[in-house]
Formats: structure tokens, sequence, C-alpha cells
């Protein structure tokens, strides 16, 4: 269970004290055996009274980034993700995934082929990317406003993963936050998400 602590701040910066106070996730877990390679990366989870912050970081040695087109296989370069479903008694899940130039795919979907691109720019999700040697972080802002105009209303306990990703990197890699049991690499797997829940 990753508890997603509440923050006063109406907005937050990329280095606000407030993310101090934050759970860390931790992204590693290797769970095929053929891709070993886990980059040290974690996230930062916040929310206010206005929607959910992301937070994420990476020490991924060789970053990858071509994609600039929205909805583009994002997850070919050097990626972060997050899946969540908002509201624990609506089976659609949002997946975020973003390159280092905060190229975007945005998903709404019940599984990797029932799914709408909705049209939502990432400029609407405030998108910061910053890359310096060694170092990739990523941070982006959901609004509550905008899940509930999908959901009808988000719950406190929603359901997720977190995922660092390279398919076309120098080292392929495909690590998450929660264990998925499949024989492949599938970041599509609903049925292993685990608790996000609003403190």
């Amino acid at each position: 269970m990753y508890i997603i602590k509440k923050t006063e701040n109406r907005k937050l910066s990329m280095f606000d004290k407030a993310w101090d106070n934050a759970q860390v996730a931790e992204v590693t877990r290797v769970n095929w055996s053929e891709f070993p390679y886990a980059p040290n990366t974690t996230a930062k989870i916040l929310y206010n009274d206005y929607g959910i912050y992301v937070q994420m970081q990476t020490d991924e040695e060789e970053i990858l980034a071509k994609r600039t087109k929205q909805n583009s296989d994002v997850s070919n370069d050097s990626c972060m993700e997050f899946f969540f479903r908002p509201n624990e008694n609506d089976p659609h899940y949002l997946n975020f995934e973003f390159n280092p130039f905060g190229t975007m795919y945005f998903g709404y979907r019940t599984d990797r082929y029932d799914y709408i691109n909705p049209d939502v720019k990432n400029s609407f999700f405030e998108v910061e990317s910053l890359v310096e040697e060694g170092n990739w972080i990523l941070q982006y802002f959901v609004p509550f406003s905008f899940i509930d105009s999908l959901y009808g209303g988000h719950t406190k306990k929603m359901y997720g993963n977190l995922y660092k990703v390279g398919v076309e990197t120098d080292v392929v890699h495909y690590v998450t936050y929660a264990p998925i049991n499949t024989d492949s690499p599938d970041f599509h797997r609903p049925e292993c998400f685990v608790e996000f829940v609003l403190e």
C-alpha cells in the first residue's frame, strides 16, 4: 500500500520542501530475469484539494529521447510511467507515460486493447522534465476536476502501479513498483495493481 499524503500547498515546484514529507516508492523491482537492469528509480505522490502531484526520478545511465509527438511510443525511449484507477468502483485506469522531453502518452482504458487517447495536452497536466548528468526528474499534476469528469468522482482508495522502462535504450529494462507475475513484460495488468490511498 502506498499512502498519498496531503499538502496544503496550492502549487508544488519540483524542489518544494513539501516533497520531503511524501512516501518514497522504490520502482526497482525486476520481474523478468532476462532484463536484470534496474536503474535507481523512485516515485513520490502528494495530493491537495485540487488534484494529485506525481514526481519520479531516475539515475538511468544512458538517457534516450527521440519521440516528440504526443501518444507516440514513448516507452521505447527512456520512460517513467504511472497507471492508476482513481475510482475503485470503475475498471478504467489512466496510463501516463513520459520520456525525458516530457513527451506524453496518455490513455484511458480497461486493458491493453480497450482504450481511448483523450485529447488533452501535456501542458494541462503541468508537465515538467529536468535532465541533468546522471539524473532525470519528472513531475506532473492530475486535477481532480478532470478525473471526476471521466469517472463521476474519485475514491479515497485508488489502485495502480509505477514503472521504469526503456525498450530501445542501450540496456533494455522493464522494472516496476508492485510485482507483475507474467511470463513476459506486460505493464497493462490492472489485476496486479496495488492500493494507493489518499491519507
